[in-house]
C-alpha cells in the first residue's frame, strides 16, 4: 500500500517523540531571525538610497531586456549534416489517476495514452538556429502544407529572426522541446501523419531546397 507524504510525516514526527531527553547543552535563546521577504525589502531600500542604485537599475533592465530576446541556447544541438527521418510516438504512461471536473477518472495509472488520439495535431513545428544565415535562408523556401506553423528557435535574437522571416517567433526555453522529440540537430521539421496518431521528424540540412 503506498503511503502518503503526510502519514509519513507523521509516523516520523510519532517516533521523533518517543525519544529520552538528552538535557540542555549551553544557554538557549529566542531565535531572531528576520524574516526573509524583509531582509530583501531593507536591502532593495538600501540599494536604493545608494549612489549606484541608478546605474544598478539600469544594467539589471538591460540584462532582463537582453535575456527576453535573446535567451540562453540550448545545449547540444548541432547543425543537420545529413538527411535523417523517423516517426515518433508521443504516447505517455500515466502516473496518477486523471480526473474531469466531476471527478470521473479517464485514465489510470499505469495506462499508455497517447495525446493525438484526443487533441489532434494539425501544425508543422521548425527548429533552427536563428544566428545560422543559411537555416534562415531555409526557413523562408518551406512551403508548410498545414495552415498553423510555429518556427521555434534553439539560438538567436528573436526580433531579429522574426523580422527576417516576417513571422511570429518561439524559442525553446530549456530545450525543453527538442528533449521531448530527441532532437540533436538543426534544422529539423515535424509535421503530423495521416491517421493522426504519430508525428513525423526530419533532420534536414540547410543546404537542400526543400
Amino acid at each position: 500500500m503506498k503511503m502518503s507524504v503526510g502519514w509519513l510525516s507523521l509516523c516520523l514526527l510519532c517516533q521523533g517523540s518517543t525519544a529520552g531527553d538528552l538535557g540542555t547543552w549551553g544557554d538557549v535563546y529566542p531565535v531572531a531571525e528576520k524574516d526573509m521577504l524583509n531582509l530583501i525589502i531593507e536591502r532593495i531600500e538600501q540599494l536604493e538610497h545608494s549612489a549606484g542604485w541608478p546605474k544598478l537599475r539600469e544594467s539589471f533592465f538591460h540584462r532582463v531586456i537582453d535575456h527576453s530576446e535573446r535567451p540562453s541556447p540550448v545545449r547540444g544541438i548541432n547543425r543537420t549534416r545529413q538527411y535523417a527521418s523517423r516517426y515518433f510516438d508521443p504516447s505517455v504512461r500515466i502516473a496518477a489517476d486523471l480526473k474531469d471536473q466531476q471527478g470521473r477518472i479517464f485514465a489510470r495509472q499505469g495506462e499508455v495514452i497517447n495525446p493525438l488520439k484526443f487533441v489532434p495535431f494539425m501544425q508543422t513545428l521548425y527548429f533552427i538556429n536563428g544566428d545560422d544565415p543559411l537555416q534562415v535562408a531555409w526557413m523562408k523556401r518551406q512551403q508548410p502544407k498545414t495552415v498553423q506553423v510555429k518556427i521555434i528557435l534553439v539560438r538567436g535574437d528573436i526580433p531579429k529572426t522574426s523580422v527576417a522571416l516576417d513571422s511570429r517567433i518561439y524559442f525553446d526555453q530549456n530545450g525543453k522541446l527538442c528533449e521531448r522529440f530527441g532532437i540533436t540537430e538543426v534544422p529539423t521539421r515535424i509535421t503530423p501523419v495521416p491517421g493522426g496518431e504519430r508525428l513525423y521528424i526530419e533532420a534536414v540540412p540547410a543546404e537542400r531546397q526543400s
